[in-house]
């Protein structure tokens, strides 16, 4: 009889098993080392999902900090503007102009800017001047609602009704029909264009967004006060219940598909649940998950069922802030 070969303690770190050197073995007992060579795998493969799954929760929150504002151009200007726009409202036309002059040194193509200077120009009664500037701002951007609507108010004080009638409609266009001004103002110029029907009828959907606005923001007033509104905390509970069926599907799965199908549509119904608080509902179903199969579930005997729980848990993490990111930039093209 063959004389058992005693493994060398230094295979047992060897990244592959020998073939030969287990044909020669006598004693299937030799190979136990086996399990050991599983778990050292399964921790590995588990430190670098850990790794990966770090990493990309750091660049999504990176991401969210520098690049994922989705606004335009335009409405980013207007809060950076919001020194000189108090200004103007306060009716401090020279500090306004002196403020958006200023600004235009260092943006010379922000439309916004331009506008505010148009009108703070208009207020002190230099025309040309207002004209030049809202000129000028419609060559950097023409889709800016509010150029073409002061704009076409210096024309039909000039009574240019026919370039105030096309001014007005351009507002009309680039406000997407959801601003009464234009509509009034438009209505207006027609009566002066003898088109009395079509008249009535943007004065009749002028009243008709006036009331709606007025409406619309009586009501949301109450709810903007707090970040964690009533809304916002039962979009946490379904997040939380949410969370819990993720993790069951997680631990009972047999095929990596099914909780990342699971994780991905719940992902994208966080971003268009919340498309502006989104970040922390995904930041919660992650936590909720990671704590729940960590510390409140029993790890899988067989390394198999190991691996295809750690990266069906990992994958839904990854996968929860991708799905709410992309949910939240369909529900705000959809308000747009």
């Amino acid at each position: 009889m063959r004389e058992n070969v005693p493994l060398h303690p230094l295979l047992i770190w060897w990244p592959m098993p020998f073939p030969d050197l287990l044909a020669n073995s006598a004693n299937r007992s030799e190979r136990s080392w086996l399990p050991l060579y599983s778990d050292l795998t399964c921790s590995r493969q588990k430190k670098s999902m850990e790794i990966i799954v770090t990493a990309a929760i750091i660049g999504y929150i990176i991401y969210l900090r520098y690049y994922a504002d989705l606004r335009s151009n335009s409405e980013q200007d207007v809060e950076k503007l919001q020194a000189g726009i108090k200004l103007y409202q306060q009716e401090q036309f020279t500090d306004a102009l002196a403020f958006f002059n200023q600004y235009l040194l260092k943006e010379p193509k922000s439309s916004v800017a331009y506008l505010y200077q148009a009108r703070c120009y208009r207020a002190l009664g230099n025309v040309a001047a207002a004209l030049t500037a809202l000129k000028t701002g419609e060559s950097y951007d023409d889709s800016v609602a509010d150029l073409h609507l002061e704009m076409g108010q210096i024309l039909y004080e000039q009574q240019d009704y026919k370039g105030a009638f096309l001014e007005f409609d351009k507002a009309v266009f680039h406000s997407k029909g959801t601003e009464a001004e234009p509509y009034r103002w438009r209505a207006m110029t027609r009566q002066q264009l003898q088109q009395p029907a079509e008249a009535q009828q943007d004065e009749e959907r002028a009243n008709t967004l006036r009331e709606t606005a007025i409406a619309t923001n009586s009501s949301l007033q109450p709810e903007q006060r707090s970040f964690l509104d009533r809304q916002f905390l039962r979009h946490v509970l379904l997040i939380l219940i949410n969370s819990a069926i993720l993790l069951l599907v997680i631990k009972k799965a047999t095929v990596i598909h099914l909780p990342y199908l699971l994780a991905a549509v719940a992902a994208a119904v966080i971003g268009f649940l919340e498309p502006r608080k989104g970040w922390l509902l995904a930041i919660i179903q992650t936590a909720t998950i990671w704590i729940g199969y960590t510390f409140f579930t029993d790890a899988p005997q067989t390394s198999g069922a190991r691996d295809l729980e750690l990266f069906g848990l990992y994958g839904a993490i990854i996968l929860t802030f991708i799905g709410s990111f992309i949910g939240g930039v369909l529900k705000r093209q959809l308000i747009r």
